[in-house]
């Protein structure tokens, strides 16, 4: 099993004489372990490793423009209620367990908060079928439960209008004293 920094598989590798190894019954199993194995190693180097600054997006334009105190209200009701929103779809996202198959539909597996909790592989095929067949259906039903567990919108945080505009405004604590009226 190999991932990369982020803790994505890459690929799976299974043993051209497994068979003589692992009974092909356990063959989801002994998947299920080198996935989960190989999440915790890239996530512990990432732990391990500082931090990377994100570059900051460049502030917007600067606005001279007064901010009443009813637009400040409103701006914060209004990302309150976006943060929110995001912090109730991250909850249904994080408490619901993810299901898939393969499109060949001889693998079929289940996750849950980032741990892959079970791989079945249908006996009868992994007795026939190739080697890199196997690869392929276990690596499409993995990279399929951690695109459903870890959706890329909320991968990047809380995203709105009013979070824009508050961060931008919260970025240059001079200027937002002076355009809510502490500063001349």
């Amino acid at each position: 099993m190999a991932v990369n920094d982020l803790a994505e598989i890459q690929f799976v590798t299974i043993a051209g004489q497994w068979r003589r190894s692992v009974d092909p019954r356990a063959l989801g199993s002994a998947v299920t372990q080198a996935a989960n194995a190989a999440t915790v190693r890239a996530l512990a180097k990432q732990v391990e490793r500082p931090a990377e600054p994100v570059p900051a997006p460049p502030p917007p334009p600067p606005s001279t423009e007064r901010i009443t105190p009813e637009q400040a209200l409103r701006l914060m009701d209004a990302v309150t209620a976006d943060l929110a929103r995001h912090t109730q779809r991250m909850t249904e996202v994080a408490d619901r367990p993810t299901t898939t198959e393969s499109r060949g539909g001889h693998v079929r597996g289940t996750a849950h908060r980032g741990q892959v909790l079970d791989l079945e592989a249908d006996p009868a095929w992994t007795h026939t079928a190739r080697v890199t067949e196997m690869q392929q259906e276990f690596l499409e039903v993995l990279r399929a439960l951690r695109a459903q567990g870890v959706p890329a919108d909320l991968a990047r945080g809380p995203q709105s209008p009013a979070i824009t505009e508050l961060t931008a405004l919260v970025s240059d604590p001079t200027a937002l004293l002076r355009r809510v009226g502490l500063l001349p």
